[in-house]
This record gives structure tokens, sequence and C-alpha cells, in this order.
């Protein structure tokens, strides 16, 4: 009788602790499925993510390039002007005056534009005629716009 009672003792201890010790043993396959497919969300949106910060970084340095291109164009603008409006050119030698175009022409091949650098070579050709200097600053103030937009 010890033996049946010890006997029926454990498959009641049995029934009682083998589902606490089934809950305890894991997570149920719901729970598991739901993080599972959270994860595979996550992952999704980390590519996404990824992705549009390689096309932000792609773009961000063409418009940098673009600004580059644009500051370069203003200097070379604002390296002609100045001396012009202050009146600056009209005390310079001719030796003076070649050595500011053959540096302004630096600034222009500087740039990389082959129009902008073939319309300045005109004006070094025409000794500063009004006509080609004036389509060289048209050209310049309308590429500048161009490159800013």
């Amino acid at each position: 009788m010890k033996k049946a009672f010890s006997s029926g003792l454990a498959l009641i201890m049995l029934v009682l602790v083998l589902p606490f010790l089934i809950s305890c043993s894991g997570i149920s396959q719901e729970k598991y499925d739901k993080v599972n497919s959270d994860l595979g969300a996550a992952q999704a949106q980390i590519q996404k993510l990824q992705g549009d910060l390689t096309a932000k970084d792609t773009e961000l340095k063409a418009t940098s390039t673009k600004l580059g291109k644009a500051r370069n164009e203003i200097e070379v603008l604002n390296a002609i002007f100045i001396p012009a409006i202050t009146g600056e050119l009209n005390n310079k030698s001719p030796d003076e005056m070649t050595s500011m175009f053959l540096g302004w022409r630096d600034k222009v091949n500087t740039i990389g534009d082959p129009t902008l650098t073939a319309k300045f070579q005109a004006i070094m050709d025409s000794g500063g005629g009004n006509e080609v200097t004036m389509e060289f600053f048209r050209y310049l103030l309308v590429d500048i716009q161009i490159t800013l937009k």
C-alpha cells in the first residue's frame, strides 16, 4: 500500500508539476512567430533606411560639387568685377594687366567648363573687347544660376 501511495503521489506531482515545467521551458509558438515577424520587419526597415542614406549621401556629394563650382564661378566674377568697379584696372601697366588676366584665366580653367574657358580666351584674344567680355559675363552669370538650381 505504501508503494501504491508513493506511485499515486508521484503521479499527482507529475500532473501538477508537468504544466509548470512546460510553461517554464520557453515561449509559445505564437509569441515566437510575432517576435520573429517583428525582427524581419525591423531588418527590412534597416535595409530601406540604409538605401535612403546612400541616396542622400550621393545627393549631398552632387550638391557639394555644384556648390564648389558656383563658388569658383563667383570668385572669378569677384576677381574681375571688383578691380574694374574700383578703378584699380585703370592704374595698371600692360605687364600688370597681363599678369591679372593670366591669374583670372587660371581661375577660369579651374572651373573646368570648356565653354567658359573659350569665352575667356576670346576676351584675351580681343584685347578685352566689350562684346566678347559681355558674352563671357552673360554666360558666367547664367551658368551660376543654372548650377545653383
